[in-house]
């Protein structure tokens, strides 16, 4: 279900906000970004926990556009910006809650804040991470993008960058990486910005190299985590409940 985190929420220069709720479980989270001048999408930054656990390690709203580009196809401007964080579906622990924290280094007038929670059945929690070192392994990557922080273009990075996986090898271009993103996304948003490096069904531990000469300076890439005994059987237990209320007719 739909609910609501926060609304116009200001935010102040060099300062940051946390919104906070308690479900049982949490599958998105979205933001939106209203204000009379531009928003700086390198300087804005999102960290989302649960409990203590980070499952979006302030990633910078340049990173989270272009994810959510591959997602859906509405078209931002500068002073109008809409993310969207997909986590799969995480099942909480009795004491943990959801928190969602905006930082920002210049001022936004009107932040809204709302998720997707307590879907019954689902458990496939996956977090985002932010890397701007130019070699790292990345473990369980289902897809990763390339960008420059600061939101400029990426289609003409006349760089390579190496991915390794225990199956497979390659080293693609950046601006074959931004061919197959324009190929894939939704919204023309942007289609510049990024290059997709990986989008798979199945996910593998991945090393990244790349050029330290590269105008890209940022990976963002999803990753499948582990799934617990107790947020299993709190799955199971949420299906069960919604099953119930079924007709037989419709189980």
């Amino acid at each position: 279900m739909l609910v609501t985190l926060g609304t116009n929420q200001a935010i102040g220069a060099n300062s940051s906000h946390t919104y906070t709720y308690s479900p049982q479980s949490v599958q998105k989270v979205f933001l939106k970004l209203d204000d009379d001048a531009a928003i700086a999408l390198g300087t804005t930054r999102v960290t989302v926990q649960i409990g203590s656990k980070t499952i979006c390690n302030g990633v910078s709203l340049t990173g989270l556009l272009g994810l959510t580009t591959l997602q859906n196809g509405y078209a931002t401007t500068v002073t109008d910006r809409r993310f969207v964080l997909n986590f799969g579906s995480h099942q909480l622990n009795s004491n943990e809650n959801l928190y969602v924290t905006v930082s920002s280094v210049l001022a936004l007038s009107a932040v809204d804040c709302s998720a997707i929670v307590d879907t019954p059945g689902e458990y496939n929690p996956l977090k985002l991470t932010e890397y701007s070192d130019n070699t790292f392994t990345s473990e369980y990557v289902y897809t990763a993008i390339n960008y420059i922080n600061a939101g400029t273009v990426v289609d003409e990075d006349n760089y390579v960058c190496e991915i390794r996986t225990a199956t497979e090898s390659s080293a693609p271009n950046f601006i074959s990486a931004n061919n197959w993103y324009s190929m894939v996304i939704i919204s023309a948003d942007a289609s510049s910005n990024f290059g997709l490096l990986v989008n798979k069904n199945i996910p593998e531990s991945t090393t990244f190299n790349y050029s330290s000469s590269a105008a890209t300076d940022s990976i963002l890439v999803v990753q499948a985590m582990p799934k617990g005994r107790q947020g299993k059987a709190k799955a199971i237990q949420s299906q069960q409940i919604a099953m119930k209320t079924l007709p037989p007719s419709l189980r």
